[in-house]
Formats: structure tokens, C-alpha cells, sequence
């Protein structure tokens, strides 16, 4: 039986590999190095992403991405939660209420939601309606309606029956 010329020569790699006089030995120094070089690089990555993080939400509001919205929201309800005196439930139920409104993409534009881009805060929501219930449960009610296309539209071709053809055609 002959072998062939590559599993021979994978035979020996593989010999060699586990041979303890072919393993070279790592310093001590070069690890440290290694390891200094690795945080450096880390803490560096880490001041850049949050230098752009920072940068991103100095945006306008309509040019914030999804996550960076809800962010905002959850804040801004941090804010008013002392004024209603909102438990963390309530406070839950209304960041629901508002994330289904951004999805219906209610509160994408600049005149619903007033976003101060110096301290990177939502001053208000127009259309967001919170009150309290006699019996003492709070309520949440986003009042926005989704603007309808009032655009120009096509006609539809109407049937146009002339009086004239309808008296020729009768003997």
C-alpha cells in the first residue's frame, strides 16, 4: 500500500507540532507588553464610541435612529415621572404607549416632539395627554392621528353618456 505524498507530509507536520523541543517559549515581558498594548487600545475604542455616542444624539429629532429615540423617551419620562408622582409601573405603561406611537411613526416629525439638541432632552410631546383618574390611576393617552395623504390624486375616467348619440341611435 502506498501512501500518498501530502499525508505523509501531514504526518510529519503533525509529529512535529506535538515535539515539546519545537514549541517556542513566550517572555514574560512581551506578554505585559501585550496585555498593556490591549487595554490602551480598549480604553481608546471605548472614548470613541462614546465621543460618537454623544455626538449622536446632538442630532435633530427626526434624524435620531430608533434606539437613540426610545432612549430619549425613557428619559424624558424620568423627568416628568416627579411631577405626576408616577410609580414604575405607570412609568412603563406610558414608555409602551409612546413606543407604539413612534412605531406607527407618530412621533417622527419635529412639530409633534420639541427636542432640544443643546441639552440633547425632549422639552415636550404635543398630542401626549397624562392624567389621573379620580380613583387615582394615572392615564397615558397619546391623542396624535396619523396625518392622511391629501396629496393630488388621479380622477376616475367616469362614463360620459352624450345626450345627443343616445337620441340618434332611438328610431
Amino acid at each position: 500500500m502506498r501512501l500518498h505524498k501530502t499525508s505523509s507530509k501531514r504526518t510529519v507536520r503533525l509529529i512535529h507540532r506535538m515535539d515539546p523541543r519545537h514549541r517556542t517559549q513566550k517572555k514574560a515581558d512581551a506578554a505585559i507588553a501585550l496585555m498593556t498594548y490591549q487595554e490602551e487600545k480598549s480604553s481608546s475604542l471605548k472614548m470613541l464610541l462614546e465621543g460618537g455616542a454623544r455626538e449622536a444624539y446632538a442630532r435633530p429629532w427626526h434624524r435620531l435612529e430608533r434606539g437613540l429615540r426610545l432612549n430619549r423617551i425613557r428619559l424624558f419620562l424620568e423627568d416628568i415621572a416627579t411631577a405626576y408622582t408616577m410609580t414604575e409601573e405607570e412609568k412603563n405603561m406610558c414608555f409602551v404607549t409612546l413606543q407604539k406611537a413612534l412605531d406607527k411613526k407618530l412621533l417622527n416629525t419635529l412639530k409633534v416632539v420639541q427636542y432640544d439638541q443643546e441639552t440633547q432632552r425632549i422639552i415636550t410631546i404635543k398630542g401626549l395627554d397624562i392624567h389621573r383618574t379620580a380613583e387615582g390611576k394615572l392615564i397615558c393617552d397619546s391623542s396624535m392621528k396619523v396625518a392622511s395623504y391629501e396629496g393630488t390624486r388621479k380622477k376616475k375616467k367616469v362614463p360620459f353618456v352624450s345626450a345627443v348619440a343616445s337620441s340618434a341611435s332611438d328610431p
